[in-house]
């Protein structure tokens, strides 16, 4: 028994539309029962902005609508069952939500329900978190790379023509993909975009647990002399996060649509993207080698958590 009296208003929510998470799919469960409080003894809660009650006619037209209760409820049927192509999203108001979240919790969940082959360390450990990454490389070729870096510095045109780039690309925007595809602003593709930023958010997660794990220090620690373009993260050098984000995109698009034209245009603008961090003096080449193997890598873990997000980017385009 739960006693409604001491719950916030987001937890009696939760509990009241709760979800039971498996391998393959996500189910209701039936709510748990609650004690009503006394009115009279305990002051009526008051919802937050943006948090609806169990009660609320809101609350229950999310969970009918699938159970996200931010997620916008698009009629297809109307949008694009025609697959009319030519319809700007703006007649739409702009909005494109596919599959996309904050966070992509229910793929990252599946994630680490995977256990580890090791059955030692399977409490630990994950078999996504031990790939076979080649690590780093030593002190003496990293002299070497930084030398690399050094030059680069002094060309300074091609530098100053990178910039743009360079500072756009600071923060990856799924624009950098839908472009190439000729779908920024046509309606139909709402599961492509979701799928796409998706990826980048979970890549950029487990990103960080390799970064951690090489621990390497960047270059202008390495070489002082060097002077990036851009505010250098807080984070550790190898592999880049930019370089495996992006090639996590293309690598998984070319699995969906292995005979789309494009895919080999994605690859490439992953592969612009990664030498950009180079160039303004944030990574190794090395760095950019480790991220693509590590998204070659992931690409079997992203497909299964990702796997009914892979069928309806599927549907939009054949």
């Amino acid at each position: 028994m739960v006693d409604e009296a001491t719950q916030s208003p987001l937890i009696q929510f939760m509990n009241s539309f709760r979800f039971e998470i498996d391998a393959d799919h996500v189910s209701p469960c039936p709510p748990l029962p609650v004690v009503k409080a006394d009115p009279q003894s305990v002051p009526a809660a008051v919802d937050g902005p943006g948090v609806n009650s169990p009660a609320s006619p809101m609350a229950g037209a999310a969970v009918a609508g699938g159970g996200v209760a931010n997620k916008t409820v698009l009629n297809k049927s109307s949008l694009n069952k025609n697959k009319n192509k030519n319809k700007n999203k703006a007649s739409f108001g702009g909005i494109s939500t596919g599959d996309s979240q904050l966070i992509p919790a229910f793929q990252l969940r599946r994630l680490h329900q995977q256990p580890s082959r090791n059955a030692f360390t399977a409490a630990a450990r994950f078999t996504w978190e031990m790939l076979d990454i080649t690590p780093p490389p030593g002190p003496d070729f990293t002299r070497l790379e930084t030398k690399v870096l050094l030059s680069m510095q002094k060309r300074d045109r091609e530098r100053a023509r990178r910039l743009p780039d360079i500072q756009q690309e600071a923060s990856l925007s799924v624009t950098e993909f839908t472009r190439p595809l000729y779908i920024e602003n046509i309606a139909g593709f709402e599961q492509t975009e979701g799928l796409f930023q998706n990826i980048l958010t979970a890549c950029e997660y487990v990103g960080l647990i390799y970064k951690s794990k090489f621990n390497r220090i960047r270059p202008h620690q390495f070489e002082p002399r060097l002077r990036p373009l851009l505010a250098v993260p807080a984070t550790e050098s190898y592999q880049s996060n930019h370089a495996f984000q992006c090639f996590s995109v293309a690598f998984a698009f070319n699995t969906i649509l292995p005979e789309h034209p494009a895919t080999e245009q994605l690859a490439r603008i992953a592969q612009n993207v990664a030498e950009n961090r180079e160039w303004a003096g944030l990574h190794y080449p090395s760095d950019t080698k480790g991220g693509r193997e590590l998204a070659r890598r992931f690409a079997p873990y992203l497909r299964d958590a990702f796997a009914t997000t892979y069928n309806a980017v599927h549907k939009e385009w054949v």
